[in-house]
């Protein structure tokens, strides 16, 4: 029974794998993440329970075995958590929001999933075949990309974009993968047909030979069509790696040391001829090869900017940072007015957009040292039982290669539910190779399972997933629900109560998400002039979202988003009607979240406009100069101040500004 049950779980991980397939559009608010981690989580749930019973039954076989791999992970995941408790908003570090969903709570089920795969699987057939599964789920992935990029652009809702995302939502996500499954598949290619079995190149039997081929080229294909930059990069530094280890590891095979060195002259000498042909319409038309040729760094690029915040924020927090999922606070304070140069899009930032600066920023120093751990550990582990002839040259080879090629790729990006579930899946199979007996390593099974604590344990994984993963799923349907009611001018009250009664720690995402709903009505409501007691029908939308928002800024004082949708909701009803009061709670929500974002425009735009219509004209002069000193580039500043000027009455002000703009080369 034992043994049926260790078989059980092995399906259930490789399950895991075809996770990324799932993307319900008609069913989840953000519908490329919320249903990922649903399922997975309730996956490893049931991977965790069948491990239990497994454990009470042979302990000594199926208990996580020591590996400095291990420690790493541990190491990380105590950062991640001290960080959380810590940090600026707990609650936010360990839940996240619903549209990405990576808190302390869902990387648990990481850490676990990694734990019980280094754990159960312990032969290179087990390896194997999960590894082909894992192909086999990604390579659908891949197909579906092509298709949106040859068949119809606008499959799940890619919208016509040329670069690509499948079922993850994202061309960076899309081409990350294409990067791994490339890598697994000339793994399993190499190390299974052609060395180990010397086949020739051109008498190729074996099927499995061709299927790994042939997938990943698939996956590489998924690189050049997400055309991202960071996995482009990352796919040369890879090929060099195993170059290098292959040229000087094969002493005794020189026609293929020739074969490998002749292999990086050539992809040298051809990226190179790019390089040098890359103002041409050809070269930048080619996908992920021209942004990357075309890439131009400056310190006014917002990412680049955006590291900066990074490390400016760390200064104020060194040691373990402002806590996962907090850089939306740190950007906030440290906001630079050069974002708005590039447009209102690119001045909200919730990750630095480079898992590096990131973790800087919201797990410190300690976190970031612990994180890249994890990378230097595995190799200094994967080298050292290379060295005693423990580990084959191929396992040694990919699996360091594949390391710092993961390294490379989120260097510039950010981590997500997919690369998480191959970085930690592959970790596994790195840890368990690590192990001084490795396969070696496996205990005799005699202890039969316990029924009673099967029973006991079978019962509180599906409370865990009833409660965890089954409500979170309800409410946000529910609020989709609600959401498209109440944009079609249906009954939505039965949704959006049934979306705030069921259990769900993203209930403040709920609020938000609604309260933008009820905000917008509102704004529509004003604007028609048909509408007579226009009061009558914002009133009850008023009352629900200023309910809503004000628990959240409860929850998240420092969210100045909540902030600014409660001081436009003040200025809707101020007009509707016509009461000052509510132009001065406005103010009070502007003037707070601008000593939490002291130099962000929109903010000293909101709050200059409501003090104008509160006859401040002193305080709304201050406020509006203050933006146009932070940054004189940004028209909006000088137009809003010389409107100001022409409500006071002061013409020649008025004048003289609109040509001091000018001389400085605004364009009105």
């Amino acid at each position: 029974m034992q043994k049926t049950i260790e078989k059980i779980l092995k399906i259930v991980i490789g399950s895991t794998f075809f996770v990324p397939l799932l993307v319900l559009p008609n069913s989840y608010i953000f519908p490329f993440i919320v249903p990922k981690i649903i399922y997975f989580r309730s996956l490893v749930l049931v991977m965790l329970g069948l491990y239990l019973i497994l454990l009470f039954s042979n302990f000594q076989k199926y208990r996580p075995k020591f590996s400095w791999v291990n420690i790493a992970v541990l190491g990380f995941y105590l950062s991640f958590a001290i960080s959380t408790f810590v940090g600026v908003d707990w609650y936010k570090s360990f839940w996240d929001n619903h549209e990405r969903m990576l808190g302390l709570f869902t990387i648990t089920h990481y850490i676990v999933y990694y734990f019980i795969v280094t754990s159960v699987v312990r032969t290179w057939d087990d390896w194997k075949w999960l590894l082909r599964t894992f192909l086999l789920a990604g390579s659908i992935v891949m197909f579906i990309g092509v298709l949106q990029r040859y068949a119809d652009p606008e499959l799940l809702l890619n919208k016509g974009n040329t670069r690509v995302s499948s079922t993850l939502g994202n061309a960076i996500y899309f081409s990350d993968y294409g990067l791994f499954l490339f890598f697994i598949g000339s793994f399993l290619a190499v190390k299974e047909q052609l060395l180990e079995k010397k086949i020739g190149f051109f008498a190729m039997e074996s099927g499995w030979f061709w299927y790994e081929i042939l997938l990943a080229l698939l996956g590489l294909g998924g690189v050049f069509l997400g055309g991202t930059r960071g996995a482009l990069v990352a796919l040369l530094v890879g090929i060099f790696i195993l170059g290098l280890i292959y040229f000087f590891s094969l002493k005794e095979q020189k026609r293929l040391k020739q074969i490998v060195l002749l292999s990086i002259l050539v992809l040298f000498s051809f990226f190179s001829i790019l390089f040098v042909k890359r103002n041409t319409a050809f070269v930048a038309n080619i996908p992920a090869v021209g942004r990357l040729f075309g890439t131009q760094i400056s310190q006014t690029d917002t990412r680049v900017m955006a590291w900066g915040v990074a490390l400016d924020a760390w200064q104020e927090k060194p040691i373990f940072g402002w806590g996962p999922n907090n850089y939306y606070y740190a950007f906030n304070k440290y906001y630079r007015p050069e974002f708005l140069e590039h447009g209102f899009s690119e001045t909200w930032f919730d990750n630095a957009h480079s898992v590096i600066m990131n973790t800087f920023a919201v797990q410190g120093i300690v976190g970031l040292i612990l994180y890249l751990s994890m990378f230097v550990l595995a190799s200094v582990c994967l080298i050292r039982r290379y060295k005693e002839g423990h580990l084959s040259i191929h396992i040694f080879a990919f699996s360091l290669a594949f390391i710092w090629v993961h390294l490379v790729s989120v260097a510039t990006v950010f981590d997500n539910p997919t690369s998480y579930l191959y970085f930690f899946f592959f970790l596994g199979m790195v840890s368990f190779y690590s192990e001084k007996n490795s396969e070696g390593n496996l205990a005799k099974n005699n202890n039969d399972i316990s029924w009673p604590v099967a029973s006991v344990v079978a019962l509180v994984v599906l409370l865990l997933i009833y409660s965890t993963n089954i409500n979170s799923a309800h409410a946000n349907q529910s609020t989709l629900k609600a959401i498209r009611n109440l944009s079609s001018g249906l009954n939505y009250d039965v949704n959006y109560n049934q979306a705030l009664s069921i259990p769900s720690p993203h209930v403040d995402d709920i609020r938000n998400d609604t309260s933008r709903i009820f905000i917008d009505i509102i704004s529509q409501v004003l604007q028609d002039k048909k509408k007579i007691d226009k009061w009558k029908i914002i009133e009850p939308f008023y009352i629900k979202a200023n309910e809503n928002l004000q628990k959240n800024l409860e929850l998240h004082p420092d969210d100045i988003r909540v902030s600014l949708q409660l001081a436009q909701l003040n200025i809707y009803v101020a007009m509707a009607k016509q009461d000052a009061a509510f132009l001065q709670e406005a103010e009070k929500f502007l003037q707070e979240s601008l000593l939490l974002s002291p130099r962000r425009q929109q903010i000293q735009y909101m709050l200059a406009g409501v003090q104008e219509n509160l006859h401040d004209y002193e305080g709304a002069e201050k406020v509006l100069q203050d933006s146009i000193d932070n940054d004189p580039k940004i028209a909006n500043g000088w137009k809003q101040l010389e409107s100001l000027y022409q409500s006071m009455g002061e013409t020649a002000k008025a004048a003289a500004l609109h040509k001091q703009a000018l001389e400085k080369g605004i364009k009105f």
